[in-house]
């Protein structure tokens, strides 16, 4: 009897080591979908198709990788879309500011903190962009308009009121003590069509990263006038004065990275836990962070998810301040 005991402990032990040995080894089994709560041609977008190539070309997942442009509802259509796909990790979603604040002002119905942060990536200052024939010559300029006349200036931003762009604005307005809650917010699906509004003059000031202006920039159809940054930024932009230079009180910028759906478990978190921290250290990357005027900011699943709850703090602070929490 006693034998028999050993024997069937023994086989319940391998059967669970088995199993944790399994888990452990989780991997896609399926196509990876890299979900875009924006449309074709926003920064959002570039750092989604930069990853899916990375991983591709670099064979980090052996599963093939498709991208999925979900765009509108502040971020809602995308994360209603992740939300009806718990515990598959095979779903990964651009994060940004932008959801936190739909979350904040209860456009989003979801609870956004059920969701598994994955990682962050990098940080993306915020540029303000004027047609290149504009008679806003610097940040100084906007300033004094909207000092003025809060309402008589159009800020064109993507992809929805109260996310990091429309609070660099506040920012920089409230600098001068302008009434934000009069601020005149066009709102865009995509930066591109934003920036092609502000270089055709439908709009005064476009915010957006500079990666997604600077081929316009570099082509005389846009000038940019101010940065939300501490410091002056390397290559193409080198030139272009930060805000603070310029005497005004506004620093900001956009986090990206990745979340995935509900009810993750550790092994699959695990999995993507290793295969971003490959791609951060490989050369594909480093290129990619230096060419698109990215600043490196990369956090774990279990760092981000402290950091997401850290930004949740401020940004309501400061839609608060904007009329903008329910």
């Amino acid at each position: 009897m006693q034998t028999f005991l050993k024997s069937l402990f023994r086989a319940a032990m391998l059967l669970a080591f088995g199993l944790s040995a399994h888990a452990a080894d989780w991997k896609p089994e399926k196509v990876i979908e890299l979900i875009v709560p924006t449309g074709p041609g926003s920064g959002v977008d570039a750092s989604a198709r930069t990853v899916q190539q990375i991983f591709q070309s670099n064979k980090m997942v052996e599963q093939a990788i498709n991208i999925s442009n979900r765009p509108g509802g502040n971020y809602g259509i995308a994360m209603n879309y992740l939300g009806q796909h718990n515990s598959d990790a095979h779903k990964l979603m651009v994060q940004t500011s932008t959801p936190l604040t739909a979350f904040i002002q209860g456009q989003i119905k979801l609870n956004y903190f059920e969701f598994t942060p994955i990682v962050n990536l990098i940080s993306e200052p915020i540029a303000f962009v004027v047609a290149a024939n504009s008679p806003l010559k610097s940040a100084r300029d906007l300033t004094a308009k909207l000092k003025a006349d809060p309402e008589g200036v159009s800020i064109a931003l993507s992809a929805a009121r109260g996310n990091a762009f429309h609070i660099t604005a506040a920012l920089v307005a409230r600098s001068v003590q302008a009434d934000i809650k009069k601020l005149k917010i066009v709102v865009f699906n995509a930066s591109s069509d934003g920036v092609i509004a502000a270089a055709g003059g439908h709009v005064d000031v476009m915010a957006a990263t500079p990666a997604t202006v600077m081929p316009l920039v570099q082509a005389g159809k846009v000038r940019i006038i101010g940065i939300a940054a501490n410091t002056r930024l390397k290559g193409a932009a080198a030139q272009v004065p930060t805000f603070k230079e310029q005497g005004i009180d506004a620093v900001f910028d956009v986090p990206r990275g990745f979340i995935s759906a509900r009810g993750l478990s550790a092994d699959q978190v695990r999995y993507w836990d290793s295969v971003f921290a490959r791609m951060v250290k490989s050369d594909d990357w480093k290129q990619a962070v230096e060419k698109n005027q990215w600043v490196e900011n990369y956090l774990t699943s279990a760092e981000f998810g402290k950091e997401l709850r850290r930004q949740h703090g401020i940004l309501k602070d400061v839609l608060s301040e904007l009329g903008m929490v329910q």
